[in-house]
């Protein structure tokens, strides 16, 4: 089977279940196309795309690569696409050839399904809606709210499959015997508004005042980083916790392994979430806004994390409190998101039931049904 994925750029959130469809299917039968360059702004957050696997397509660089990119698009057996490239995936489904299309959710905050109103998205929302209406065309939703989002526009019955983010399998180097106490917490990423950040501060400020001690370890640059190092400042004590500027990629697995909670509090903006991903894998208890897609689709409350409304700070207090008074209870939840991963959310994981699946559909038979994770029924 030959299998195209395309994408928005080259980076280390797509390139795991690359490279696990290519050691399955061949290299030869599998082509990576990356439709632009990184931006420069998550360059400085230390991504890349200097990554030169034989079967990558940058087809923003190369007219040689464009060429070979359209090829694949015509011929290859099925097509995993992460561009909104609805007018070619028509082209391929009307010549009966399955297609993928995989995103996050479409009505993200503060605009939300409001879009709908300006004109030239409502052009493509017809569009889509025409495209969901061929048997060929499939959808990946990245987390429970992008594929009620797609709900909103069309009933795709039993051609909507769940899908993520995917990190590359991580070495678990946490000792989950004789657990120690929890107490340091960590968060990485763009100090953004929506990402919420400032309900972890006051959260920790909520612990101080009743005597819990917790350390607070914040990574990251942006636009809202002064006003962050402002509030710290004026409300946490200066030995409680401490910014660090950004990180290369590959080093944020062991930072988190060297601390014991990870918090994602962003809002409903947040499509996914991939540090959950590394974060469970890296050994860390989990205590994540219900409104991120990853925490939707990956987490379970009190079963391998902890789930707390997204901007309210004393149910995050209150959340942290459990791990940080109940080591035990902690280490319970981090070897259960452990086993989350390698069973279900890994990128091996995923690549092989997507080949499974779209096997079953090239062959008509019925395709292979997964309880959890990836390409069981969104």
């Amino acid at each position: 089977m030959r299998i195209l994925q395309v994408t928005n750029f080259v980076s280390h959130l797509q390139l795991p279940v690359a490279r696990s469809i290519a050691s399955i299917v061949g290299e030869k039968n599998f082509r990576f196309a990356a439709m632009s360059k990184i931006d420069p702004n998550r360059v400085s957050l230390g991504w890349s795309d200097v990554d030169n696997d034989p079967w990558i397509l940058k087809t923003y660089n190369s007219t040689q690569d464009m060429s070979k990119f359209n090829d694949w698009w015509d011929q290859a057996d099925a097509i995993i696409c992460g561009e909104r490239l609805f007018e070619k995936m028509m082209s391929r489904v009307l010549n009966k050839k399955i297609c993928f299309y995989m995103s996050e959710r479409w009505w993200k905050p503060p605009i939300g399904a409001a879009r709908i109103l300006h004109p030239k998205f409502f052009k493509m929302i017809l569009k889509f809606r025409e495209l969901a209406k061929n048997p060929k065309f499939h959808y990946l939703p990245k987390g429970p709210y992008a594929s009620k989002d797609i709900d909103f526009l069309c009933n795709l019955k039993e051609r909507k499959w769940k899908w993520g983010y995917f990190r590359d399998n991580l070495k678990f180097t946490k000792k989950l015997n004789n657990p120690k106490p929890l107490s340091k917490v960590l968060w990485v990423g763009r100090m953004l508004s929506w990402k919420r950040v400032d309900t972890l501060i006051y959260a920790l400020e909520n612990l101080d005042k009743q005597g819990i001690k917790a350390f607070l370890t914040l990574v990251g640059d942006g636009p809202y980083r002064k006003k962050l190092e402002y509030l710290a400042k004026r409300i946490l004590k200066p030995s409680s916790y401490i910014f660090i500027d950004p990180i290369e990629v590959h080093k944020v697995s062991k930072l988190m392994s060297e601390n014991d909670i990870y918090v994602l509090p962003s809002s409903a903006y947040e499509g996914w979430g991939a540090v959950i991903n590394e974060a469970m894998s890296s050994g860390c208890a989990i205590v994540a806004s219900k409104t991120a897609g990853a925490a939707g689709a990956m987490i379970k409350n009190n079963f391998n994390g902890l789930l707390f409304e997204s901007g309210n700070w004393r149910e995050l207090s209150f959340k942290l409190r459990l791990l940080i008074d109940d080591k035990n209870f902690g280490y319970k939840l981090i070897k259960e998101a452990k086993h989350t991963i390698e069973n279900d959310w890994s990128a091996n994981c995923a690549a092989n039931r997507f080949i499974s699946v779209a096997n079953s559909i090239l062959s008509d038979k019925l395709p292979p049904i997964y309880n959890n994770g990836p390409m069981s029924k969104a």
